[in-house]
Formats: C-alpha cells, structure tokens, sequence
C-alpha cells in the first residue's frame, strides 16, 4: 500500500446512522470542497465556481443546512443592493477522530469540520504485535473526551501509519476491520506524511493553492510534491541527522544547519520539475524552532518562493491522520497519487 489515495467512502453494515447521513452526493461534495476552500461564499459565487445551476444550488444548500453542515455567516453590505449573506461551514457540523502511529508513542486527535484541532492524547505504543489493541485503546480515550452530540457527528476514524507499514497491507487491512468492529466507524488508513500533506490541502494554507512542496521534518525529510491539487510522492532522502530537539530553548545548531540544507537542495530538485510558490514546513519540535529554520532557509532563497509553517503545530501528524474520514466525505476528488 504505497502511498495510495484514502479509501472509497464505503456505507457498510457497521456504519453508524450518521456515517450513511454523511455520505454525501457528488454535488454536495462540490460544494462543500469550494466552502472548505474558502472563508465564506454567496450562494451566486458558488454557482459561479461549481458551474451546477441556481435550482441545484438551492436544493444542495437547505440540505446541507438541513444536516447543520453549513450556517449563514454575516450579512456584508455592498455599493449596490440588499447586503449578501456568505455560507460558512459550521465548524460543529462534524468531527473526526485520528491516531498516529509513531516510534514508540500513539498520538491521538480530534478535528472538527473545520480542521481545528478539539483535543488531544499522547499514549507509549508496545511491539507491533499489540498494536491494534494499543489503537483500540487510544480510539476509546478520544472517544470518551467526546459530548454526547459530538460522538453522534463523528465522521470515522483515521490511522496514520509510516513508510514501515507501506508494504503490509494485510496488516494494514486487519488494523482496518479490527477498528471499524470495535467502533462501528468507518476507518481511513493512509502512509502519516501524505495524510499531513492532506491536511494541509483541506485546512491548512494551501488550501487555495494547487502547487505547494511540503516537508515534513525529523531526523530525515519526507516530501510531498502538490501539483494542481494532486500529491506525489517520491523516494525519503538519507537522514541528515541521528537526533533532533525536542525541549524548548536554544535550537540545536547542528539540527537546523543539517535540516535547512535538505530542504534547500529539495526545492531546487523539486524546481526542476514544476514552479514551486510556496514551501509548507512541519515538525514535532517546537515552535520556536522551527521558525529559527525557516528563517535560515529564507536566508538563501530568491524571494519567488514562500517558505510557511504548517497549520497544525506539534499536533501535526495526529491532525493528519484525523482529517482522512473527511476527505471522501466532503471533497469533490481524491488528492493523492
């Protein structure tokens, strides 16, 4: 299973009532895509944009609003006219449960509709062989910080794995049934770093922008090439580096020197094959941290290109995996390839 795109939406027996509510036509992602896109559009820019007619527009809208997806956001007042009143998504609409799987720790999240991060859970993680009972485990913590409301507009639940678990997809497909049997959601089980990449696409910066280099950073850099909204993914360079910081304080000079160079050499590899506007960097160190990169990068690059912080801080990974279930589900493609 390399790097393939999350799973079809799959409305089975053990989906709960609201996973089949959410399970919308294809139109309906439509619209939902553009509104996750953007802040806030007139039901004429939404027909404008998706090219689907005013009648259809209607009916998608009362029925988004019908399953309290979307709300009317403040009424803005122009030159000409009665004021437009924008639809915005209501953040509350949905929620979405993830787990990542690293070295040794489980990091869970909580995302909402909006792809803002609602709690989350840090677990140690034992051998291999007790990994799905490790999920279960860290599956039923979020799930009980969860309000009674919340738990009935959960989407599913996303797993993100790394690149050791590319080649077991018989694994891989025991952790799926094993989860979505205990829990009666639908699971989305995707490689951590294009679930990250993901995120970003979803909620994040780039959401606007359908080319962008992201760069997920430890001790190795693990890239994802975005182009018109697709991602690619390639070879993970050597390490450059055996550790990297992890407290808050003085950054680790020797860190940001090593990582700095990798991500340079990556851009102008990346350069070769398609203009790269924006670099979206992500880490588990600190904040503080991580801007010292990104400032040594800018450091030695032309001004043409925009190197920006991820959207969701340390809680990255664990935010990547909990957007899966909301990929299938309210957006009008798939983004990986």
């Amino acid at each position: 299973m390399r790097f393939a795109p999350p799973p079809a939406v799959r409305v089975s027996n053990t989906a709960s009532g609201m996973n089949q509510v959410l399970a919308r036509t294809l139109n309906e992602r439509l619209i939902t895509s553009l509104l996750l896109r953007n802040d806030g559009m007139t039901r004429l820019q939404l027909g404008q944009e998706s090219g689907l007619s005013a009648q259809t527009i209607s009916v998608i809208v009362r029925a988004l609003e019908a399953d309290n997806l979307i709300v009317k956001g403040e009424a803005v007042r122009g030159r000409v006219g009665p004021p437009t009143t924008p639809i915005i998504l209501n953040p509350e609409g949905a929620f979405s449960l993830g787990v990542n799987v690293g070295e040794g720790q489980l990091s869970g999240a909580i995302v909402n509709f909006t792809g803002q991060i609602v709690d989350t859970v840090q677990a140690p993680a034992a051998s291999d062989d007790r990994l799905g009972s490790d999920l279960i485990a860290m599956v039923d913590r979020l799930l009980n910080t969860c309000t009674p409301k919340m738990r009935e507009l959960i989407a599913g639940v996303g797993i993100s794995l790394s690149d050791d678990f590319d080649d077991q997809e018989d694994a891989v497909r025991d952790l799926e049934e094993l989860l979505e049997n205990h829990t009666r959601l639908e699971t989305f089980i995707q490689n951590d770093v294009t679930a990250l990449a993901s995120a970003e696409t979803l909620f994040g910066a780039t959401r606007r922008s359908g080319d962008f280099l992201y760069c997920y950073i430890n001790s190795s850099l693990h890239p994802r090439l975005c182009l018109s909204g697709r991602i690619h993914s390639g070879q993970t360079p050597p390490p450059f580096h055996t550790t990297s910081p992890v407290g808050i304080g003085q950054a680790d000079t020797s860190w940001i020197t090593a990582a700095a160079k990798a991500v340079r050499d990556m851009i102008s590899a990346a350069s070769f094959l398609a203009r790269i506007p924006t670099v979206v960097l992500a880490t588990h160190v600190p904040n503080d941290h991580l801007q010292v990169l990104i400032d040594t990068i800018d450091d030695a690059l032309s001004e043409d290109v925009a190197i920006i912080p991820s959207s969701f801080g340390q809680d990255a990974l664990a935010a990547g995996a909990a957007s899966l279930p909301l990929h299938p589900k309210f957006m009008s493609r798939p983004d990986a390839a």
